[in-house]
């Protein structure tokens, strides 16, 4: 994948409110991965980063701690944030669970993904699924 700065060029999360509810629409007629991660209380992801793959986390609850090059963020529903090829970057759930969409651009293998520090030990080594 080529270096890009934004790999929704420009497009950003449209909300739709219809009678029923609404609809947020994150991503539309692009290649991408979606992933919808789920975190439980009191755990938190490994701190990594991706040497090619932009990540967009798209949080769907409250209840998140996010953090990107030791600044940590608490992430309010449908907030999001671009994790560029580079950023280290974990989350966290403290009291409650929470969901994030997250949407990965360029091509997703796991040998993308390098983990820095591990609360299960598995710092340093490969991602398996």
């Amino acid at each position: 994948m080529d270096e890009i700065d934004d790999p929704r060029h420009g497009a950003k999360t449209l909300r739709s409110v219809r009678p029923w509810g609404d609809i947020h629409i994150v991503v539309r007629n692009q290649t991408c991965s979606v992933d919808l991660t789920h975190v439980n209380p009191g755990k938190r992801a490994s701190l990594h980063a991706h040497r090619t793959r932009y990540e967009l986390f798209h949080f769907i609850d409250e209840g998140a701690y996010l953090e990107m090059d030791g600044q940590v963020f608490r992430p309010k529903a449908h907030e999001e944030f671009l994790m560029r090829p580079g950023v280290k970057h974990r989350f966290w759930a403290d009291e409650n669970p929470f969901r994030i969409l997250v949407i990965s651009f360029g091509e997703w293998k796991a040998e993308d993904q390098y983990r820095f520090d591990d609360d299960y030990g598995r710092a340093g080594q490969p991602l398996t699924l």
